[in-house]
């Protein structure tokens, strides 16, 4: 296979494509392990799904994939032209960044930017104090919506992904979008090929965020069903 062009490649939305290939399939590798994942904790699923999309890049193709470089794991926020050094928000630390340059940028000091990937686990909660369901909003999606993490700036589409692991699809996305709700955050729509039962559900909606540009934002769902 003939590696692709740069030309043909350099935008964000064709890297942004082949981004969620990357990770569609390792969600359904980390699925497909012989590990009981419905008991483990957040921190566990993200390190071992590291490891998942290095294999699904290699399935996609490895060089020939477009994707020549892995994700940072758990990474301060990279900096960018204009920020101060101690700005509070760089040393926020999303789940998963991937790295990008857009070569027809003018400015090569803001040629950078950054694809954000946060995840969260989803279901019955197990601690009074970190209800999943809401968690995914107060502690996931509005890190793409505050200053106080940042996460996203500087681009206009990022991931979450969420882990089923109790409760119904249904019910759980319920939940959600009460919280988001409350939040005033647009609700997050099921795609027209519904839910996938022992596979990986997409969802997705798009919100203004005055606050950290680009706005509006698209943020994309994959929830991976582990029950």
């Amino acid at each position: 296979m003939t590696r692709p062009h740069l030309s043909k490649i350099d935008s964000w939305a064709s890297f942004e494509t082949r981004i969620l290939r990357v990770i569609v399939l390792a969600l359904e590798i980390l699925r497909n392990s012989e590990r009981d994942l419905t008991e483990e904790n957040e921190d566990k699923l993200n390190y071992e799904l590291y490891f998942c999309m290095l294999e699904a890049i290699r399935r996609l193709g490895g060089e020939d994939s477009g994707i020549n470089s892995p994700p940072a794991y758990e990474c301060w926020n990279q900096p960018l032209e204009g920020e101060e050094l101690l700005d509070v928000a760089r040393k926020k630390r999303p789940d998963f960044q991937w790295g990008y340059i857009n070569h027809s940028e003018p400015n090569p000091r803001k040629s950078a930017k950054h694809y954000y990937i946060e995840c969260k686990r989803l279901g019955t909660p197990i601690r009074n104090d970190w209800v999943f369901n809401i968690n995914y909003i107060s502690n996931g999606v509005l890190k793409f919506l505050k200053r106080k993490w940042n996460y996203g700036r500087a681009s206009s589409s990022g991931t979450m992904i969420g882990y089923i692991q109790s409760m119904e699809a249904k019910d759980i996305l319920a939940e959600v979008n009460e919280e988001a709700g409350r939040s005033n955050i647009s609700e997050i729509e099921l795609s027209h090929e519904g839910w996938r039962k022992n596979g990986v559900s997409r969802l997705g909606h798009e919100f203004d965020r005055p606050n950290v540009p680009p706005s509006p934002f698209k943020l994309r769902h994959f929830w991976l069903d582990l029950r």
